[in-house]
C-alpha cells in the first residue's frame, strides 16, 4: 500500500482557541503529566482512520470539528475532516486547520462496506491499491472484505493493547475474529490475500440467511414509507442548500429591520422618560405659581389695611379726652401736643410698612413671571415629545408590517428545512439497511478447494529475525531469539512466549513488533499506512532484578535513537516518562505540564473569569 504520512492533528470549534500538534514526518515524542490530552491524541487518531467512537472528554466541549491532515505517496496533501461523534467523515483537498464552509472534494460514511465504495476505509484502501482485497472469515473458509481498521489495528497501539497479554496479531481478543486477524497478519507478510472463492452452505444457513434478508426488505420499506418527500437524497441536499442559503439571505435582512427597530424603542423610551419628567417638573411649577398668587393676595389685603390705618389713625385720638389710643398715658401724663406726636410717629410705621411690602410684592410678582415663563417652555416640550413620539409609533408601526411576514416567511423555511433533514436522516438509515442486505447475499453451494493457511517459512523468518533486531538494537537484555506460533499467534522471545511475561517486557516486545512489522511491509511495497503511534512503549520497562522502579536509561536511550536513526517509517511516540536530553533537535518533540514546557496539554487551558 501507498505509504501515508501524518500532518497535523486539529480540533477547532467556534470561538475556541484550536488544539493542534504537528508531526515529524520521522519522530514525534509527546510526553507529561497524566490527564493532559496524550492518551487521547492517539484515540483520536484512530476515529479518524475509522474507530467506532471517540471518548468525550470535558476538555473537548465546544470543539466541533476533528481535522487529520494526511501526505500521500504522490506528495498530494488532503484533510480528513468529521465531528466528534458523527457517521460521516468529509476529505478535503490540501491542509485545512480551521472551520471552513468549503465543499469537502469527498465525503464518505464511517461503516466500511463491501458493496458500497462510499466508506472512509475503502478510499484509504484504494490509495495503496489494496481495495477490494479479502481475508478469512472463518474456519469454513468464508470470505471477508479487507478493511482498513483490521491495518490500523496493527499500527496505531494504545496503551492498553500495547501492555495487553493478548497477542499482538489478535487485536480483538474475541475468538471469533481470530481467523481474520491472523489471515489480515498473513496477508501484509506475503501481499497475497484470500482468493474469492465459492463456500458450501447449509440449508439451514440458506434460510436463515434468507429470513434475515426478507426482514430487511421489510424494514427498507417501512423506513421509505416515512419519509414525508418524494425527493431523492442528492435533490434534498441541493434543496437543503437553497433553504440555508435564503434563511441567510432572510436573516440579514431581519437583522436590518431589528435593528432599526431598536433604534426607535430606545427614542420613544427616551422621549417616555422624558415625558414623565417634564409633567413632573410641570406639576411643581403649577404649585408654586398657584402659592404665590396665594401670597400676593395676601400683600394687596396688607397693604390695604396699611392704606386705611394711615388714613383714619390719627382721627382715633383727636376727639377724645382720656387714655391715650396710641400709647396708653394717662390724661395728666400727656403733653400739650401729646395726640400730633403720636399720629406722627403712626404714620411713619405705617409708610415704612407700605414700602416693604410693596417691594416685596413686586419681587414676587417677578418670581411669578419667571415661573409662568418656565410653565410655558415645559409645556412646548411636552408638545414636542408627544408629537415626535407619535411619528415614532407610526414609524414602529410600519416596521412591525414589513417584519410580520419575514418572521412569517422564515417559519416556513424553518419547518421545510426540519422536514428534509428528517428525510436525509431516513435516506441514511435506508442506505445502512441496504448495506446490511448487501452483506446477507447468498453464499455460493459449492466449495472450492482451500489454499494453504501457513505463511511461507522464508517470509516468516525474515520478520522473526527483524523484530530480534530491533529488540537488540534497543538493547533489550537477552539473546532476543523469536519465533512466530501460526497456531496461536503467538510471539515468543528466547523460549518464552509474550503474554507469560510482565507488563514492561509484554509493552517493549509489542513496541518491536509494531516497529518490525511496519519496516518489513514498507520495504517490501506491501500493504502498511506507513507510520505507527505506540502508547506508553517503554513506560513500565525495567531491567530484570532492577528495584528502581523508574525507566532503564539503557533501553529508553537505544529505544529513541533507534526510531530516529534506524528507522525509516514515521513514528509517534506518547510516554509519561521524559525521553533522552536534546532529542528535539532532531526529532519533534512536545513536553505537557512538566518542567520547562509551554504547554499544560493538548488542548488550550480554560479561561476562567
Amino acid at each position: 500500500m501507498t505509504a501515508l504520512t501524518l500532518l497535523h492533528l486539529t480540533f477547532v470549534g467556534p470561538g475556541k482557541e484550536f488544539a493542534a500538534v504537528d508531526f515529524d514526518r520521522r519522530l514525534t515524542v509527546i510526553y507529561g503529566a497524566s490527564d493532559t490530552g496524550k492518551s487521547f491524541i492517539v484515540e483520536a487518531i484512530d476515529y479518524m482512520l475509522g474507530a467506532s467512537s471517540l471518548k468525550q472528554i470535558p476538555e473537548a466541549d465546544g470543539y466541533t470539528r476533528i481535522l487529520l491532515g494526511l501526505r500521500l505517496a504522490n506528495k498530494r496533501i488532503v484533510t480528513i475532516s468529521c465531528t466528534p461523534a458523527g457517521n460521516k467523515v468529509a476529505v478535503h483537498d490540501g491542509d485545512v486547520r480551521t472551520l471552513t464552509s468549503a465543499k469537502p472534494m469527498r465525503e464518505f460514511n464511517f461503516k466500511h462496506s463491501k458493496t458500497s465504495s462510499n466508506s472512509l476505509s475503502r478510499y484509504l484502501l484504494g490509495l495503496g491499491g489494496a481495495d477490494g482485497r479479502c481475508v478469512l472469515k472463518n474456519a469454513r473458509r468464508e470470505q471477508l472484505s479487507l478493511s482498513f481498521r483490521h491495518l490500523a489495528h496493527l499500527c496505531v497501539i494504545n496503551e492498553t493493547q500495547m501492555a495487553s497479554p493478548r497477542s499482538p496479531v489478535l487485536t480483538s481478543g474475541q475468538v471469533i475474529h481470530a481467523t481474520a486477524e491472523k489471515s489480515v497478519f498473513r496477508y501484509l507478510l506475503t501481499g497475497r490475500d484470500e482468493p474469492e472463492v465459492a463456500t458450501g452452505t447449509s440449508e439451514v444457513e440458506k434460510k436463515v440467511g434468507k429470513g434475515k434478508i426478507d426482514l430487511l426488505d421489510q424494514l427498507i420499506a417501512q423506513t421509505r414509507g416515512s419519509l414525508s418527500l418524494e425527493s431523492g437524497e442528492a435533490a434534498l441536499r441541493t434543496r437543503l442548500e437553497r433553504i440555508e442559503a435564503a434563511l441567510a439571505q432572510a436573516s440579514s435582512g431581519i437583522e436590518e429591520l431589528v435593528s432599526e427597530r431598536s433604534v426607535i424603542v430606545e427614542r420613544m423610551r427616551v422621549l417616555q422618560a422624558g415625558i414623565t419628567d417634564n409633567r413632573a417638573r410641570a406639576g411643581e411649577v403649577r404649585t408654586l405659581v398657584a402659592r404665590f398668587h396665594l401670597l400676593h393676595q395676601q400683600y394687596d389685603s396688607d397693604l390695604a389695611r396699611l392704606e386705611m390705618v394711615a388714613e383714619a389713625g390719627t382721627l382715633l385720638g383727636y376727639f377724645r379726652v382720656g387714655i391715650c389710643v396710641f400709647c396708653g398715658a394717662a390724661p395728666e401724663h400727656q403733653r400739650a401736643d401729646h395726640h400730633v406726636h403720636e399720629t406722627t410717629r403712626l404714620q411713619a410705621a405705617v409708610t415704612a410698612e407700605t414700602r416693604k411690602t410693596t417691594e416685596l410684592s413686586q419681587d414676587l410678582l417677578t418670581t411669578i413671571d419667571d415661573l409662568e415663563a418656565q410653565l410655558g417652555f415645559l409645556d412646548d416640550e411636552h408638545s414636542n415629545d408627544q408629537r415626535e413620539t407619535a411619528t415614532l409609533q407610526q414609524r414602529l408601526a410600519r416596521l412591525e408590517e414589513r417584519l410580520r411576514p419575514m418572521d412569517s416567511d422564515n417559519r416556513e423555511l424553518l419547518a421545510v428545512r426540519a422536514q428534509i433533514q428528517t428525510d436525509l436522516a431516513i435516506h441514511a438509515q435506508v442506505q445502512r439497511l441496504e448495506d446490511l442486505r448487501a452483506d446477507l447475499s447468498a453464499e455460493p453451494d459449492n466449495p472450492q478447494p482451500s489454499p494453504t493457511d501457513e505463511i511461507g517459512s522464508e517470509d516468516l523468518l525474515t520478520f522473526e529475525r527483524l523484530v530480534q533486531q530491533t529488540l537488540l538494537s534497543w538493547q533489550v537484555p537477552g539473546d532476543n531469539n523469536v519465533s512466530y506460533n501460526q497456531g496461536t499467534a503467538e510471539i515468543i522471545v528466547d523460549g518464552r512466549e509474550r503474554g507469560t511475561r510482565g507488563k514492561g517486557m509484554r509493552s517493549i516486545i509489542h513496541a518491536a513488533f509494531t516497529a518490525a512489522l511496519a519496516l518489513y511491509t514498507t520495504s517490501r511495497d506491501l500493504p502498511h499506512p506507513g507510520f505507527v503511534v505506540l502508547d506508553s512503549p517503554v513506560l513500565t520497562y525495567r531491567e530484570p532484578h532492577e528495584q528502581d522502579v523508574l525507566l532503564t536509561h539503557n533501553v529508553v536511550e537505544h529505544f529513541y535513537q533507534g526510531l530516529l536513526n534506524d528507522f525509516p517509517v514515521q513514528t509517534v511516540v506518547i510516554e509519561n516518562g521524559d525521553p533522552p536530553e536534546h532529542l528535539d533537535t532532531h526529532a519533534t518533540v512536545y513536553a505537557f505540564s512538566t518542567e520547562g514546557s509551554d504547554r499544560a496539554g493538548f488542548f488550550p487551558p480554560t479561561q476562567t473569569t
